[in-house]
């Protein structure tokens, strides 16, 4: 008879089997996860080496294309916060009326133009003037004159009726005078020292002292006082080459002829004469005045140690009047003949009319 043994299993082991191997599972998932996130952190942290094989392409960088991202010109485009914003950094960086289309004066004017009510923007250029006055007249001292007319048209759109603007168009419209008068003056002088040499000039005048040539004048030495001179070669040649009629025999000089006068003198004659201009603060407070300057006109007419030697009120006035005078132009003063340095003073009259 055959016997059959089974094996019984104790009860609940073939659950607990069963139920290790979802959390082996699940542990090694947890491990590997583990892993790719490590290896994930080290491959894409900032500064991580690229991955084997992968080429990674640079990241574009955005170009600012904002008005507030670079600097912003004058535009209808700007709203007012904007142009408020960029008024505001022009003033800091000093741009008050300059350069063109990118300054806190046209900024402001912008915001007027767009609001005309905006106290703000009007507080905001009754500040800004005297800094573009000032900038207005540096121009014009400088020999800018579009520049100071861009400038001073800018200021009769902040306040027409200012002052201020009648003295600056005063002040450009005598300087480019002066410019005129010196580009004149030039273009005669390089005229007439143009002039002797032109052909034949030398020959046909006769102070240039050249129209005799040498064999003439050694006749001409000899010959009475009053024979006239040759004035051309050719009569030179004649002269010369003909001896004087017997009928008229040359007269010795008894004495050698006197020596010759002596030259002109004259004082110091202006050919420029000062003209002032009036300080923008002195004429904002209506003031009124006077300069004495002493100065120096050197034997070649240049203007040196010009130098306050009283003035009223005191220190207002004082630096465009010795500007005034060193802009000046005069010629010097001649004794016999030889310029010579003089010393002069003079009295400016700073004076405001019926403005």
């Amino acid at each position: 008879m055959i016997s059959s043994h089974r094996c019984v299993r104790a009860p609940g082991a073939h659950a607990i089997r069963g139920a290790a191997l979802p959390s082996r599972l699940i542990a090694i998932a947890v491990i590997v996860l583990a892993l790719a996130a490590g290896a994930w952190w080290f491959f894409t942290r900032p500064g991580a080496p690229p991955l084997p094989g992968v080429t990674t392409a640079p990241t574009p960088t955005a170009t600012p294309t904002s008005p507030d991202a670079a600097t912003a010109a004058v535009s209808d485009e700007l709203t007012v916060d904007q142009l408020y914003r960029e008024a505001r950094k022009a003033m800091n960086e000093n741009r008050m009326a300059a350069p063109a289309g990118n300054n806190a004066l046209e900024f402001y004017l912008k915001i007027v133009a767009k609001q005309p009510d905006d106290s703000g923007a009007k507080d905001a250029l009754r500040e800004l003037f005297p800094f573009a006055t000032g900038t207005a007249e540096d121009q014009i001292n400088q020999g800018n004159f579009d520049e100071a007319n861009r400038v001073i048209a800018l200021l009769a759109q902040a306040d027409p009726s200012n002052y201020s603007l009648t003295i600056l168009r005063s002040k450009l419209d005598a300087k480019k005078k002066q410019a005129d008068r010196e580009q004149q003056a030039q273009a005669a002088a390089a005229a007439a020292a143009a002039r002797p040499q032109a052909p034949g000039t030398a020959a046909t005048t006769p102070a240039s002292g050249t129209a005799t040539p040498p064999a003439a004048a050694t006749d001409a030495a000899a010959a009475t006082t009053t024979a006239p001179a040759a004035t051309t070669p050719a009569a030179a040649d004649t002269a010369s080459a003909t001896p004087p009629p017997a009928a008229a025999p040359r007269p010795t000089p008894a004495a050698p002829p006197p020596p010759a006068p002596a030259g002109e003198s004259r004082d110091v004659a202006v050919t420029s004469p000062p003209v002032p201009v009036y300080p923008i603060e002195a004429a904002r407070n209506r003031k009124e005045g006077w300069v004495e300057v002493e100065f120096t006109v050197g034997a070649d007419g240049a203007v040196t140690n010009a130098h306050v030697t009283g003035s009223q009120p005191a220190r207002i006035f004082d630096r465009e009047a010795v500007a005034a005078v060193q802009r000046a132009k005069f010629e010097p003063k001649v004794v016999n003949g030889s310029p010579v340095a003089a010393t002069l003073k003079r009295r400016i009259e700073f004076k405001l009319g019926n403005n």
